[in-house]
């Protein structure tokens, strides 16, 4: 009897080992060396940066599981990992790929640990699945008969098309790496049989069904050029805010342009002459402008980020992220938009800032902060830790009544100002802080400037856990600088 029940016991330990073996599904990596290991041993890795107390990271888990568990019945190679970005063994990576948000999804290929991509796909079970299946073949379809041509042109807008000599042409493999970079945005094909198009081979052309409807590649056949002239022939003269593909793919790019200011027209009436114009602004200012257009009757969030009532429309705004500002041209004309620019361009234009007033009375426990009186209590020199909130974010809320509690703690602690402003009213300076989501805590450093992103638990405990050796930090930090301070005034008096 003993022995049966022995028996039953071993056998319990063994099924209970298999499923545990079954369901890891997602691979787990800690730690540089296993994360760089799982990368050279797969041929197509999607890295999950995620934290555990992110609600966006709860909702993707059980779909990423499942996709994972899908790929693994049909035989992919396709690897699903996670990694805990809290932890300090795993913040080296987080680091060096640039993880900002959770969840942050990586694309790497082929063992490579230095060219990742992003994630852009879908982000429900079937979805990720059919993404990574699409991402994870050949980066371009090879077409052979005139039937396949058309098709692929009628089913993609825009689509890019490559006619070669063969597989070993120097100008297909450059094709194939622009293609392999840009497959996420773009639908790439190719033939090696030029009869089949009106091209002679070497070729590549966009075909699209707005602006110059064939666009030919003119330049030298390598990586970089071709993925330049892809980007440039698809995006549309005037780029409108709306999710049509051709649109949809612009923006991503225009909104990770940090460089180019951003000339928005907003114009309910849709009138023919306002988008001539602005049409004709982004031919003439391509170099130096990324040029939209929306209706705010579509997209009101729009209007009320630049802070326009619809008596103001229609309008021209300019968002110049690099140097922090909004400037507007209300109730604008065709005719002098062309003028006001030239004026921006020379520096005439004065600069808006979307604030709400200061309160009155600002002495409880967290103080209120407002665009207008954000370089006083935020960047005057003191150690701060500022919340950026939504009024209508659940999370934002349930975090009130602890962050109040926070501030009371440290309300007699004369070295640190616990505060907050509604980010939804009062511009952030951009430059300074990237408010990516709601809530946003960070700790701004008062001798140094450095500005720490809050990524823990938002539990009174971790807060105050942070808030202490932040200011332990500043306060070495401040040490140091008056040590260095000193030290260069001896210096100068021993030279006097």
């Amino acid at each position: 009897m003993k022995w049966a029940v022995l028996g039953l016991l071993c056998l319990s330990l063994v099924i209970a080992g298999t499923q545990a073996e079954e369901a890891e599904v997602v691979l787990t990596v800690n730690g540089e060396d296993e994360f760089n290991k799982a990368v050279k041993d797969s041929e197509f890795l999607l890295a999950e940066f995620y934290a555990p107390w992110c609600g966006h990271c709860k909702s993707l888990a059980p779909e990423y599981e499942k996709a994972a568990q899908s790929l693994k019945e049909s035989g992919s190679k396709i690897v699903l990992a996670k990694i805990d970005a809290t932890l300090d063994e795993n913040k080296v990576m987080s680091t060096k790929f640039g993880v900002q948000g959770f969840p942050t999804l990586k694309i790497f290929r082929n063992g490579n640990l230095d060219k990742p991509s992003d994630y852009a796909g879908p982000r429900d079970a079937a979805g990720i699945v059919s993404y990574l299946e699409k991402v994870s073949g050949p980066p371009s379809k090879e077409l052979k008969t005139k039937e396949e041509v058309a098709e692929f042109k009628e089913a993609h807008d825009p689509a890019v098309l490559g006619v070669f000599s063969g597989a070993d042409a120097a100008e297909f493999k450059a094709f194939e790496g622009a293609a392999d970079g840009l497959r996420s945005d773009f639908d790439f094909a190719h033939t090696f049989d030029a009869s089949l198009v009106d091209e002679e081979a070497p070729a590549v052309v966009v075909v699209k069904s707005y602006d110059e409807p064939v666009v030919v590649f003119e330049g030298k056949f390598g990586d970089a050029e071709i993925s330049g002239f892809v980007e440039a022939a698809t995006t549309p003269k005037l780029v409108e805010m709306d999710q049509s593909p051709k649109n949809k793919k612009a923006l991503s790019r225009i909104f990770a342009d940090q460089a180019k200011p951003k000339i928005l027209a907003l114009d309910a009436k849709n009138e023919k002459k306002f988008r001539d114009i602005l049409t004709h602004v982004s031919s003439k200012r391509a170099d130096r402008f990324n040029t939209l257009w929306t209706d705010p009757s579509a997209n009101p969030q729009v209007a009320k980020y630049f802070g326009l009532e619809d008596s103001e429309l229609p309008a021209i705004a300019i968002h110049d992220a690099q140097n922090d500002g909004k400037f507007f041209l209300k109730n604008a004309k065709p005719g002098a938009v062309n003028k006001w620019l030239d004026d921006w361009e020379a520096g005439k234009i004065e600069k808006f800032i979307k604030s709400e007033e200061a309160p009155k009375d600002n002495s409880g426990p967290v103080k209120v902060v407002t665009a207008n009186t954000f370089d006083e209590i935020v960047l005057g020199g003191k150690d701060v830790l500022i919340e950026f909130y939504a009024p209508w974010c659940g999370h934002c809320k349930s975090l009130a009544p602890i962050y109040e509690e926070l501030g009371t703690k440290f309300a007699d602690n004369e070295s640190v100002t616990i505060a907050k402003m509604d980010a939804t009213a009062n511009d952030v300076p951009s430059n300074k802080f990237e408010v990516k989501g709601f809530p946003t805590i960070a700790f701004v450093a008062g001798p140094t400037g450095e500005i720490t992103v809050y990524e823990g638990d938002r539990s009174l405990p971790d807060l105050s856990t942070f808030v202490t050796m932040k200011l332990k930090d500043s306060k070495a930090a401040g040490e140091k600088l008056t040590e260095a301070g000193t030290a260069g005034e001896e210096v100068s008096k021993d030279e006097l």
